[in-house]
């Protein structure tokens, strides 16, 4: 594993699954919300992020963590050689995203380079226009011979489970 997307629905734990392969691998980590998102989550220009996503997808090893401008997406699974869709129950999804928003606001520290999280409104918002998109996204992933190079996460166990399986392969073969 060299290139791997990491993608699903927001307050998933996408990142944190990231940054672990990537630390574990010794892969760099890409989140794509740095680049997606201007101070005050404001929507930087597509042309712009769109140019930042094929800069890193084009390097020989990577983690891309999270969307970006759906053809940028689609060229990012078919140089991936593993995709990672965690697609955790919604009610999980809200509720994790939900406790994020809080100790962001508690510990006033956000994600994505922010200063302050986003306004909830457009959190849960985003966060139901992209469950609504599951149908997409899977076939997205699966299309073009994607599917054998799919990892579908549905719940923090498989996730969990996974992110083992990985740590104790790649331990194997250093050793």
């Amino acid at each position: 594993m060299r290139r791997i997307a990491v993608i699903g629905n927001g307050g998933g734990g996408k990142s944190t699954l990231a940054r672990a392969l990537g630390q574990h691998l010794g892969i760099p980590v890409y989140e794509v919300d740095e680049v997606q998102w201007l101070p005050g989550w404001r929507r930087a220009p597509l042309d712009e992020v769109a140019h930042s996503l094929e800069g890193w997808a084009a390097q020989d090893s990577w983690i891309i963590d999270g969307f970006g401008p759906w053809p940028v997406i689609d060229r990012r699974m078919g140089r991936a050689d593993t995709i990672v869709y965690v697609d955790l129950p919604f009610r999980t999804h809200l509720w994790w995203a939900a406790k994020r928003q809080v100790v962001s606001l508690v510990q006033r520290r956000a994600w994505a380079g922010q200063s302050a999280p986003p306004p909830s409104l457009l959190l849960f918002r985003t966060l139901r226009r992209v469950h609504a998109m599951r149908s997409d996204l899977m076939e997205l992933v699966t299309k073009s011979g994607r599917a054998a190079k799919l990892v579908h996460l549905q719940s923090p166990r498989e996730m969990a489970r996974w992110l083992g399986d990985v740590t104790r392969t790649t331990a194997e073969v250093v050793d």
